[in-house]
This record gives C-alpha cells, sequence and structure tokens, in this order.
C-alpha cells in the first residue's frame, strides 16, 4: 500500500465525473480513510468482505469478467469498480482481473454509501453504471454468435513480443540481417540512444538492397523506414488492427510516449489471435482477384459488425473499423476495375462523403462517393471514367454496400468533376444557401479521399473553409435548417414516438438522435480553422477554438456515444431477429433508469442547438 497524497488525489477526482460534480467538502468526506494500492499485470482481485467497496483507477488497465470468465467490461484511467459489491453484494459473481501495473484508490465503504444518499446525481451516475454492465453481462450470456477468440479488446500488452531485437543507425545491413537470421525475426528495430528511429525487415531487405545491388555494407539509416508507425502500450488489439490495415504495415513497434521501444505486434501475431477479424478481413480482400470471390469474403463482414457490437467496443472504434473495412474494399475494387478497362489516362481521386468519411457507418450503410479529375477529359476520356466509376459502385453494392437512393455516387455524372469543378460546386452552395445547397452541405462537407493522392483533397477543403470564414450567412442559415428538426422529446419531458407505420410507438436513434449532433458538429466544423471529419472530433476542436463551450462540447459527445451505442444495439437485434438492421428503438424495452438517461441525453441536444443557434444565427431571420 502506497502513501497518500491527499492533495494530489483531490486534483485527480476534481477532473474525473462523477467526483468533479461533488463539493469540496464532498470530495474530502469521501477521501476519509482512502487507499493507494498498487497491483500487478494479472492478478485478481478480492471485492469480499472489507475490500467490497468502491475503487477508482489513478493509472492502469483492468476488466471486469463474469463468473465464467467472460469478459463484461474494460476499465482504464478514471474508471471506477466494486460498484456492484457495494450496491448489491455482487450477486452475480463479478470478477476483476488486472492487465497491466497499476495504482487504485480503495474509498472506505460508509463513506461512499453517505455521499450515495446525499447526492442524488452522484447516485445516479453509478446505478447507471451498474445498469449498464448488467447489460453487458445480460448480452455476454446470450451472445452465441460472438467467438471466445475474438478479443478485439484486450490490451496489445498481453500479445505484443517483449524480447525486442535491436541495432543502431550504424550498423551495417550485414550485421542486421545476420541478427535478425540468428533470432528468427522478420524486421529490427533501429535505436539511437534507446529511442526508436527506424525499422528494417525482410521485405525492405529484399526490395531496398539485394533487388537493386546495394552493398551489404551500407549503414541501416539509409536502407531503413524512417520514423515507423507505431502504437502506445495501452492501445487494444483493434487499434493495433486498424493501424498497420490503414497503413499498409505487418509490423508494429509497441513504444512509450518518449519511443522508447517497449514490444513489436507483427500480422502474424494477429492473426493467431483471431478467428474472425478486421485484419484478416482485409488481407483477403486484397487478395482476391474478381468482384464474385470479393462478394463472397465480405459476407463475413456483417458477422464481424455484430462481433464488435458484442464485445462492447467503444463506439468510434467500431466506426473506425467499418471504414477501414470499407476503405479497403473500395481500393480494391478500383484496382480491379483499372486492370480490367487499362490504366486511368490521368490521375483521380475517390472520395467518400457521409458516415464512411466520418468513420461512424453501421450495419446497413449505404454509399456515398464521387471523382476528382486531375484535368477537364475529352470524351473518350469521360467514358473510361464512367465505366470504371459505374464498375466501383456495382462491385461495391455487390460487396454489401448498398446504391445510394438518392444517387449521390461516382457513377452519377454529376460526382466526377475535376477539383475546380468541385471548388465551383462548393463554392455555389455556400453563397447560393438555398434548401438544395444545404441538403449537399450536409453529405458533401463531410470528405475524405480513399484512393490517389490526399493534397488535391486538402486543397479543395482549404478553399470551402474559407469561402465558410467569409460568408457569416451561409452558417447562420445553415444552423436554423440543421436545428429544425428537435429531439423526439416534449415539452413535460415525454417521448415523442412515431404515431404510424410500421415504427409506430418508436424512436429513430439515427435521424432523431444522433444525426442531430453530426449537423451540430458540422456547423462548428465549419466554423473552425482546422477541418475534421469525425464528428467528436469537430467538437472537440470546437471547444479547442473557444468556439464550444468545453462542457457542452463534452456533453454532446457522451450523447453522441451513448445514442450510438443503443442504435448499434438495436441494429444488431433487429439484424439477427429480421435480417434489417433498423435503427428504431422501443423505449419500453428500457428500464425507467435508461429511459431518463435518455431523456438527459436528448435535453443535451437541444441545449446544444440553443447554444448553436446563438452563436451562428443571431440576428439572421
Amino acid at each position: 500500500m502506497a502513501a497518500i497524497d491527499i492533495p494530489e488525489v483531490l486534483k485527480f477526482i476534481d477532473s474525473t465525473p462523477p467526483f468533479s460534480g461533488l463539493t469540496s467538502v464532498q470530495q474530502k468526506q469521501l477521501l476519509g480513510g482512502v487507499e493507494l494500492t498498487y497491483v500487478r499485470q494479472g492478478e485478481k482481485l478480492n471485492l469480499e468482505g472489507t475490500r467490497a467497496t468502491l475503487h477508482l483507477i489513478r493509472r492502469g488497465a483492468c476488466e471486469i469478467r463474469s463468473a465464467k470468465g467472460g469478459l463484461v467490461d474494460k476499465l482504464a484511467d478514471g474508471d471506477c469498480f466494486g460498484v456492484s459489491s457495494v450496491l448489491e453484494q455482487n450477486p452475480d459473481g463479478l470478477q476483476v482481473v488486472v492487465l497491466e501495473d497499476s495504482l487504485i484508490y480503495r474509498f472506505q465503504k460508509e463513506g461512499f454509501q453517505t455521499l450515495l444518499q446525499e447526492n442524488e446525481e452522484f447516485a445516479l451516475f453509478f446505478a447507471h453504471t451498474r445498469s449498464s454492465r448488467l447489460r453487458k453481462l445480460s448480452r455476454a450470456h446470450a451472445t452465441d454468435l460472438a467467438t471466445p477468440v475474438l478479443q478485439l479488446s484486450t490490451s496489445i500488452s498481453q500479445i505484443m513480443a517483449r524480447n525486442l531485437i535491436t541495432a543502431s543507425v550504424t550498423d551495417t545491413v550485414q550485421q542486421a540481417a545476420s541478427v535478425m537470421t540468428d533470432a528468427r525475426v522478420s524486421s529490427i528495430l533501429v535505436l539511437e540512444k534507446d529511442r526508436l528511429v527506424g525499422i528494417v525487415t525482410d521485405r525492405d531487405l529484399r526490395s531496398r538492397v539485394l533487388a537493386v545491388g546495394a552493398s551489404a555494407n551500407l549503414p541501416l539509416c539509409d536502407v531503413m523506414t524512417h520514423a515507423p508507425a507505431s502504437i502506445d502500450p495501452r492501445s487494444l488489439v483493434m487499434h493495433a488492427q486498424t493501424l498497420m490495415s490503414e497503413k499498409n504495415i505487418h509490423h508494429l513497434p509497441v513504444v512509450e510516449s518518449d519511443h522508447t521501444p517497449v514490444g513489436m505486434i507483427t500480422a502474424a501475431d494477429l492473426l493467431r489471435h483471431q478467428e474472425l477479424s478486421p485484419l484478416l478481413l482485409i488481407n483477403q480482400i486484397n487478395r482476391q482477384t474478381d468482384i464474385t470471390s470479393l462478394r463472397e469474403v465480405c459476407q463475413q463482414l456483417t458477422n464481424l459488425i455484430v462481433n464488435l457490437i458484442l464485445t462492447d467496443m467503444k463506439t468510434t472504434d467500431i466506426g473506425s473499423v467499418i471504414a477501414a473495412i470499407s476503405d479497403s474494399l473500395t481500393r480494391r475494387i478500383i484496382e480491379l476495375g483499372i486492370e480490367r478497362y487499362g490504366t486511368a489516362p490521368f490521375a483521380f481521386q475517390f472520395l467518400v462523403f457521409g458516415s464512411q468519411a466520418r468513420k461512424d457507418q453501421s450495419l446497413g450503410s449505404d454509399q456515398d462517393n464521387g471523382m476528382m479529375l486531375s484535368q477537364e477529359p475529352t470524351p473518350e476520356q469521360a467514358e473510361y471514367f464512367a465505366k470504371l466509376a459505374q464498375f466501383i459502385c456495382d462491385g461495391l453494392a455487390q460487396c454489401g454496400i448498398r446504391s445510394c437512393p438518392g444517387d449521390i455516387m461516382a457513377s452519377n455524372k454529376k460526382w466526377r468533376l475535376t477539383q475546380e469543378g468541385w471548388k465551383k460546386a462548393f463554392a455555389n452552395w455556400v453563397e447560393a444557401s438555398s434548401p438544395s445547397s444545404l441538403l449537399n452541405a450536409s453529405i458533401f462537407f463531410d470528405i475524405r479521399c480513399v484512393y490517389g493522392d490526399e493534397n488535391g483533397v486538402t486543397e479543395l477543403i482549404q478553399d470551402m473553409q474559407s469561402r465558410v470564414a467569409k460568408t457569416s450567412l451561409f452558417l447562420a442559415t445553415l444552423t436554423r435548417t440543421a436545428t429544425a428538426s428537435k429531439p423526439p422529446i416534449g415539452f413535460f419531458r415525454n417521448f415523442l414516438l412515431e404515431s404510424s407505420g410500421e415504427h409506430k410507438h418508436q424512436l429513430d436513434l439515427k435521424h432523431q438522435g444522433l444525426a442531430l449532433i453530426n449537423d451540430l458538429a458540422r456547423i462548428y466544423g465549419l466554423g473552425c480553422k482546422r477541418y475534421h471529419v469525425a464528428t467528436k472530433d469537430r467538437l472537440e476542436q470546437a471547444a479547442r477554438e473557444k468556439l464550444m463551450g468545453l462542457d457542452i462540447a463534452r456533453n454532446l459527445m457522451d450523447a453522441w456515444d451513448g445514442l450510438n451505442e443503443l442504435r448499434l444495439q438495436a441494429q444488431r437485434q433487429h439484424w439477427q431477429t429480421t435480417g434489417e438492421p433498423s435503427a428504431y428503438l422501443d423505449p419500453t424495452e428500457l428500464s425507467s433508469l435508461e429511459r431518463k438517461h435518455l431523456k438527459s441525453t436528448f435535453a443535451i441536444i437541444a441545449d446544444g442547438q440553443s447554444a448553436a443557434l446563438q452563436r451562428f444565427a443571431r440576428g439572421y431571420a
């Protein structure tokens, strides 16, 4: 047990919900008898008897498992456990396993219970935590679909190689190859003053030395990959998979914040760890030689997404995984199209819009895409791009990414433009501020390049941002239009449900919830000096540039996470029972506490809309 620095503990809990909402007197009351414990990786914590109290992770990572060992929740800095033990004597037999060496605060049970009685919001937070974990436990028991080896939320520290093979920048290729051969590894980390500066792989030795007839006496600094992609040891397997997929690499050094290497992850490590994984699926996609085989491979995608939902991965991480797969699929289909129709007559970029651009796709997402051509095509060249675009969009549809009902696809000639053409289109939308322009803004102003040189797209975004900054009327009109749709909550805080049709008495979590936050984030994102496309990134940037209050930004991000989790769970349930990814929810299926939390979420959106109207639309009728 470590000595306690009370001012340091106060400082930490004052920035950690829900303790930050307590008065200073209540905070000090909670800290009476607090203990700081150091626990080692792999330990199981005893939460019985006097140990059955609230714990707060100061630094480290733990996981909560069911009595049968099933994963219930992942915890990190600032997360609490022991709630079940205090509130209900842990009737479900939940266990806490330490994932990495951790420092944990343990509070006195009596002081915590007193605060639960005195502070309703404090008690509501922990009641919601308890309810959420029970829901996760229930899903863990009911998930026949989830495979036991699908552990994307495992810390990479559990599977990374710790016996590092290293060299210095002055070592020769011959020396490095000899060390790699003796150690039977396919890569070597290049260090300078114990800091990672490069990596050399078997592929590098083949392509940069043998293939070009270079000397084996070259120093490694001449052939290594400088400043290679790396990952923090506290990241998850999913993060490693996504990064390796995006960078198309097979070796990923694990480094601390000061670039000191502590481990190595390879594609083989991840594939051994996973039976059904994003990396495996992307590798399979990249190996296919025609649309028919791609379609067969992509039949795994639905099961993969459902598994991701069942593992209770963060919603932003699920979106990133789906986007990485969609991007890889799009690029592979483009390559197959080029193989069929020949090399493009000149360079082009393939653009994605909407949810794929924001990286928040889910089950049943459709296409929104276009092309940016590096020059105005001749009729013959235009015919080439028309055939290629049709091949791409048809291929995506065959592989499970539905065609856009509004025909916002590269196969539509309207959305195959030069950079100048796209600039004019954006300029017209900004300057016109008509209903159709605002509708286009809600789609096309979420933009990302997935194929080709990104520089041209970056210039397009910068031009668009510059025009928006000079046209205050556009943001004002966009704000008034976007906030015209209100959260489904009535004057007496009752849910406003669908009154008829297939979804009578249900809530549309996508259009009545998430889309409203996406719209708010887009408005603020366009008002920022630095462009982001993801919703939470936009909210963070708006707070950073002081366009939005920090509390409002955090509340909206929490609301987005909560609604996204509900939407994904609703889609999963509908998909498994009907084959349709509906995002509608019957609120009677929620507990009273969950309904109260959902109403608070909608109230947060309404507050965010009011703040946006004040900032961007004040003075405009």
